[in-house]
C-alpha cells in the first residue's frame, strides 16, 4: 500500500482496528500497528466484556463494520471445508438488511445511469423501498406499458467504499498470513480473492441481469418454472428493473396451506427446478434461501434475485462424478486418489485418518433408505471431514454443497419430512436421457473431434520446440535427492565411530608394547605411559559402546 493510499484509509483502518481489538481480535490489530496502519493507543480499548464464542464475536464484528464485512461473512460461510462448523454456523446469521438511503439519492444514481428521470421512465414509482440491503434497494414500479415491475438500485458511492474495504482486507490477509501455520491447506489472501471476485460481480447489476436471462432461456418451456423478464431499457451496471413476481413466499406455511395446494408437491417441484439447474444445466441459484422462491400456483414456483450464482464446468463435473461413481462402490482408495488428482490434500494430511473419516461415511449412509437420508446432514458431515483432514475442495464445489443445505433448509418450510434424495432417482433419469440426447451427443462429439484434431496439428510444432531445446541444451534436469542430508549425517557418525575403534585399538597395543619394554618414567613398577594409554582407550571404548546402544553419539 502506498502512502497516499494509507492516508486515504486511515480513518477505516482505524475504525477496523477499534472493532478488532473490541472483540478479542487483538492480534490482528497488533500486525497492523506494527505496519503504521493505526495507531498504538486502539490496542488499549477495552474488550466486549460478554462472554462470546468465537464464531459469535466475528459475526458482531462483520456487521458493526458494514455493507463488505457483512458479504465477507457469507462468503466464509459457504467454505465449512476451510472454517470451523460453530464459526460457519454464527456467519451463517448475517443479514444485510439496512437502514435504507433517501428516495433523492436513488433518483440521482438513476437518472445518472439511464440519462433520464424516473418520473419520466415509469407510469408510477412507489418511493417507498420494498428491501433495503448493503449494496442497493428494491422499488415497486409500473412501466409506461402498465407492466408491474421492480427496480432495483445501487447505493451511491457503495463501490468506493467496498474497493477500500478490499484494498485493507488485502493487506490484513497477507500480515497474517505471514504469522500463521504454513501447512494449512489454504491461505486467507485466497479466502479475500476469492470474495473480491464475488463483490465485484454483485456490484454488477447488468451481469446479474444477464444471469436472470440465462435462467429464463434455460426454462422457458417448463410449465412449473417461471424466471423474471429483465428489461434492459432500464437495466445497467447500477440498476436492474425486472419482471415483479406475484405469489407466496416458500416460507409462508400457513397462507400456502389456506389454498390447500399439494405441500409435497410443491416441494417436488422446487428441489426439480434446482436439480436440473444443476445437473443438466451447469448453472444454478447460489443462494436459494426461503426469500427467493415464490410459490406461483399450485405446482408452479418462481426463483427471483439472481446475484450469486453457481456454475459447474467439465473439470467440476467430471470430479463430482468421479466422487459419486467411487462412493457408490465404496471405494475409499479411489476417493482419496480423485482428491489428490485436484491437488486439494494438504502436505500434512493424516491419509490413514482420512480414509478412516471417508469409510466410516460412507458406511453411514450405504443403502440407507432414501426416505430417511437427509442430504443437508449428509453434505454437512463432508465439509467437517474435509475441514478436520485440511482438505481444500474446489471453490465451485463449495458453492453447490451450501446451495443443496440451503435449498434442503427452503424445501421443509413445504414439508418438514422433505428430503432431496426423494427427487434423486428421477432427476438422475432426466440426466443420462438428456446426456444421450442425439443433439448432446453430436455436441461431444463436435468437442472431442477439435481437440483431437488439435492435437495432431500442433503434436508435430511441439515435438519440433522440444528437440530444438534439447539440441540447444536449452532444457535442465533437476533431481532432488530426498534424504540424503540424512544419509550424510548417518555417515559422518559412522566413521567418526569408525576412527575412534581404531584409535582405541592403537592405544591398547602401543601401551602393551610401552609397558613390555618398560620405556619412560615408571610408577609401581609399571610403564605411566602404557596406564595413560590404557585409561584412554578404556574411555573410547566405553563411549563407543553407550553410542551404540542409545544412538547418542556424534549427534549435534
Amino acid at each position: 500500500m502506498g502512502i497516499g493510499t494509507t492516508y486515504k484509509n486511515l480513518r477505516r483502518y482505524k475504525k477496523i482496528g477499534e472493532v478488532l481489538v473490541k472483540y478479542g481480535f487483538t492480534f490482528a490489530a497488533e500486525k497492523l500497528n506494527e505496519k503504521g496502519y493505526i495507531p498504538k493507543f486502539i490496542l488499549n480499548i477495552k474488550q466486549y466484556e460478554k462472554q462470546l464464542t468465537d464464531g459469535e464475536k466475528l459475526r458482531l464484528a462483520c456487521e458493526e463494520l458494514g455493507p463488505t464485512f457483512i458479504k465477507l461473512g457469507q462468503i466464509m460461510s459457504t467454505r465449512r471445508d476451510i472454517f470451523p462448523e460453530d464459526v460457519v454456523s454464527e456467519l451463517t446469521k448475517l443479514q444485510d438488511n439496512v437502514k435504507p438511503f433517501p428516495l433523492e439519492m436513488a433518483k440521482e444514481v438513476f437518472e445518472k445511469e439511464m440519462k433520464c428521470a424516473i418520473e419520466d421512465s415509469f407510469k408510477d414509482f412507489d418511493s417507498t423501498p420494498m428491501a433495503s440491503a448493503s449494496i442497493g434497494q428494491v422499488y415497486k414500479a409500473t412501466l409506461k406499458t402498465g407492466e408491474q415491475v421492480v427496480v432495483k438500485i445501487q447505493r451511491p458511492s457503495i463501490q468506493q467504499v467496498i474497493e477500500t474495504d478490499l484494498d485493507i482486507l488485502f493487506n490484513l490477509a497477507r500480515l497474517l498470513d505471514e504469522h500463521m501455520d504454513k501447512e494449512k491447506p489454504y491461505n486467507l489472501l485466497e479466502v479475500v480473492e476469492e470474495f473480491s471476485h464475488v463483490i465485484t460481480k454483485e456490484l454488477d447489476y447488468s451481469l446479474e441481469g444477464r444471469n436472470a436471462e440465462k435462467f429464463h432461456s434455460q426454462f422457458k418451456n417448463d410449465v412449473k418454472v417461471h424466471i423474471p423478464k429483465v428489461h434492459w431499457d432500464f437495466t445497467s451496471k447500477k440498476v436492474l428493473t425486472l419482471q415483479r413476481v406475484y405469489g407466496t413466499k416458500i416460507m409462508d406455511y400457513e397462507a400456502i396451506k389456506a389454498k390447500q395446494w399439494d405441500l409435497n408437491d410443491l416441494a417436488i417441484t422446487t428441489a426439480n427446478c434446482f436439480m436440473k439447474q444443476v445437473f443438466i444445466h451447469g448453472f444454478f441459484h447460489g443462494d436459494p434461501h426461503p426469500g427467493n422462491i415464490f410459490i406461483l400456483g399450485p405446482s408452479k414456483i418462481s426463483f427471483i434475485d439472481f446475484g450469486v450464482v453457481g456454475y459447474l464446468d467439465k473439470g467440476t463435473m467430471s470430479f463430482i462424478s468421479n466422487l459419486f461413481t467411487a462412493a457408490t462402490r465404496r471405494d475409499v482408495e479411489k476417493i482419496v486418489n480423485v482428491l489428490m488428482e485436484i491437488d486439494a490434500i494438504a502436505s500434512d494430511t493424516n491419509i490413514r485418518r482420512l480414509k478412516e473419516d471417508i469409510s466410516f461415511l460412507i458406511n453411514l449412509y450405504y443403502n440407507m433408505p432414501l426416505n430417511k437420508l437427509n442430504i443437508g446432514e449428509a453434505l454437512r458431515k463432508i465439509m467437517e471431514i474435509a475441514y478436520t483432514n485440511k482438505i481444500k475442495l474446489p471453490s465451485q464445489f463449495t458453492v453447490l454443497l451450501k446451495a443443496i443445505i440451503t435449498l434442503e433448509g427452503s424445501v421443509k418450510f413445504l414439508n418438514p419430512e422433505f428430503s432431496l434424495s426423494q427427487v434423486s432417482k428421477n432427476v438422475v433419469k432426466e440426466i443420462y436421457l438428456d446426456r444421450f440426447h442425439p443433439k448432446n451427443l453430436a455436441g461431444e462429439m463436435k468437442d472431442y473431434s477439435e481437440e483431437i484434431l488439435y492435437g495432431i496439428k500442433y503434436l508435430p510444432k511441439q515435438i519440433r520446440s522440444l528437440m530444438k531445446k534439447i539440441e540447444n541444451n536449452e532444457i535442465k534436469f533437476q533431481l532432488e535427492q530426498v534424504g540424503f542430508e540424512k544419509l550424510q549425517e548417518e555417515l559422518t557418525r559412522m566413521t567418526n565411530k569408525l576412527s575412534l575403534s581404531l584409535i582405541s585399538s592403537a592405544l591398547i597395543v602401543g601401551s602393551s608394547l610401552i609397558i613390555q619394554s618398560a620405556s619412560g618414567p615408571m610408577i609401581w613398577g609399571v610403564s605411566l605411559l602404557g596406564i595413560i594409554g590404557y585409561v584412554l582407550a578404556s574411555v573410547l571404548g566405553i563411549g563407543i559402546i553407550l553410542s551404540i546402544l542409545f544412538g547418542s553419539f556424534g549427534k549435534k
